[in-house]
């Protein structure tokens, strides 16, 4: 208990409430009593964690260009980054081990208008990655000579990549090219992912002068039915 000196409007010493009196030197003076900071650790609180850190290593994986090119018109007071990691939060899925970006569901990226291109296939090897394609489209017909770029998730092993086409869409009929490199995963990853429309009648090599023009119209799966 505090007690104060010199009536009313005197010192104090000791604690009042939140406010601790004391005197130095002769001097009275009040100080706010110390505040403990908790960091609670509740199990929704740390799957949100994990699923943030999670997202953010997934927009990490790109470089500033490839996110120039997923969203060529930056939205102000909002970075890229902070967009795609928007989009890859947006559908979250929760399983008893966690919060987890659904790569498996994520049917387009950026800030581009939609149409209707084809379906992509993506399978694995141990040197590999075939990317393929063979619905036909009223866009595909009208976009032959275009090449595309593919965005690859790596299901599994939570990998995002973008990949350019070495063929052209084709006007029908299937149409594969395959990527001799380890590092979009093995056999055994589940992969996802579709294609976007950049334009370019000649193969492109690098992001610099591309943007992406179109991403898919497909419906959003239902989770609990898969359809």
């Amino acid at each position: 208990m505090g007690k104060i000196k010199q009536g009313i409007l005197g010192g104090f010493r000791g604690k009042v409430g939140t406010v601790i009196g004391a005197s130095w030197n002769g001097i009275s003076y009040m100080r706010g009593l110390a505040q403990s900071h908790k960091n609670p650790q509740t199990e929704a609180q740390l799957k949100q964690r994990s699923f943030f850190k999670e997202v953010q290593d997934l927009v990490g994986q790109l470089s500033d260009e490839q996110l120039a090119f997923l969203f060529p018109n930056s939205v102000k007071g909002m970075s890229r980054r902070n967009l795609l990691t928007k989009q890859l939060s947006a559908y979250p899925i929760e399983t008893e081990e966690g919060k987890h970006a659904d790569l498996a569901d994520i049917i387009s990226l950026g800030n581009a208008p939609t149409a209707d291109l084809p379906d992509v296939s993506i399978v694995a090897s141990r040197s590999a990655v075939t990317i393929s394609w063979n619905a036909d489209t009223a866009w595909r017909s009208q976009h032959a000579d275009e090449y595309p770029t593919i965005c690859v998730f790596n299901v599994t092993q939570k990998k995002i990549f973008l990949v350019h086409s070495t063929v052209t869409v084709g006007a029908s009929g299937s149409q594969s090219f395959s990527v001799e490199s380890d590092a979009f995963g093995i056999g055994s990853s589940e992969f996802n992912g579709f294609m976007l429309s950049t334009g370019a009648t000649t193969a492109p090599h690098f992001f610099g002068t591309l943007g992406v023009i179109n991403r898919p119209a497909r419906q959003r799966r239902n989770p609990r039915t898969g359809k």
